[in-house]
């Protein structure tokens, strides 16, 4: 028979308590910023999601707004639209006529510089000969440009595809004005705004920018200046023969940035025209069947979608 004696809780092995260990937690994960926020992962394979006091901050997806860019092309913006208003001047006249030269009042005659006429008074559209009123209203000219400029500074990337929509905006903006006046679009303008825009995104793909961007750019001009062209051949008045010519140069840019902005934009401008044709006759200052300057609208449409797309 064995006896049995107790021991003394001071001579007791700290392991010989009885019972079973307890079950060791894994420890927790962690996130390490200097790995990049990659978080270290727990014996058995897990990886807890991470606290609020352990996020990372998020990053911008695009790149950051350059405002002395923005600011820099609004003033070169000023300048354009200012060069901008004799062009306007001079082809603000009807289908067939020759380029106006001088003003209607007194004839003061517009200085010439080669075949590039020179600027046309002040921006506060007065004849430098008699004060009257010529051109566009004051400083309407210069601040659409503006504002067009400094917008896309903002918003379109790379700098040769800003350069591309830049040299669209200024054909563009004296394109509207003309049309509104006098409902041509005339080819001085419509096939420069192809020939640079083009050629400027020919650059931007040379210097890095996606192949297949291009291409994609060149099939949505062609695309929407045959689409133009069909409607050209329908309805033979509504829409003008400039009008498909300005769609070729409108769907490069708008194709460069994606397909959706190209069929978004085109959209805007037929929404935007119907708003404006059913205000005025609501206002009775037009009649049902009469038809209205649709260059204007198709160029707000287009640019729209360019800078909500981010270009």
């Amino acid at each position: 028979m064995v006896a049995l004696r107790r021991v003394p809780r001071s001579q007791r092995n700290p392991d010989d308590t009885g019972h079973s260990a307890p079950k060791q937690r894994p420890p927790r994960a962690r996130f390490d910023g200097a790995r990049g926020g990659v978080p270290d992962v727990t014996p058995n394979g897990r990886v807890p999601a991470a606290t609020p006091d352990s996020r990372l901050p998020a990053t911008p997806d695009g790149p950051s707004m350059n405002w002395a860019l923005v600011a820099g092309l609004a003033v070169a913006g000023l300048v354009t639209g200012w060069c901008l208003r004799c062009i306007v001047f001079r082809q603000a006249v009807p289908a067939g006529a020759p380029p106006a030269t001088a003003c209607p009042a007194c004839g003061w005659e517009v200085r010439m510089y080669g075949r590039l006429p020179g600027p046309v008074g002040s921006p506060a559209a007065r004849c430098p000969g008699c004060r009257a009123r010529i051109g566009p209203p004051p400083l309407t000219v210069e601040l659409v440009t503006a504002v067009m400029f400094g917008a896309l500074a903002a918003r379109v990337h790379p700098g040769l595809v800003l350069a591309a929509a830049c040299w669209l905006a200024a054909c563009c903006v004296a394109l509207a004005w003309i049309d509104a006046g006098v409902r041509r679009l005339p080819d001085v303008l419509t096939v420069p705004a192809y020939a640079g825009t083009t050629g400027l995104l020919l650059l931007a793909a040379d210097a890095g920018s996606p192949w297949p961007d291009l291409l994609r750019a060149l099939l949505g001009g062609l695309s929407l200046a045959a689409c133009y062209l069909a409607l050209v051949v329908m309805t033979r008045s509504a829409i003008g023969l400039g009008d498909a010519k300005l769609a070729a140069s409108l769907g490069t840019l708008a194709a460069w940035a994606s397909w959706p902005a190209l069929i978004a934009g085109s959209f805007a401008g037929f929404l935007l025209g119907a708003v404006y044709g059913a205000a005025l006759l609501l206002s009775r200052r037009a009649r049902l069947g009469q038809a209205i300057a649709f260059g204007p609208f198709m160029i707000a449409g287009v640019f729209l979608a360019v800078l909500a797309s981010g270009g």
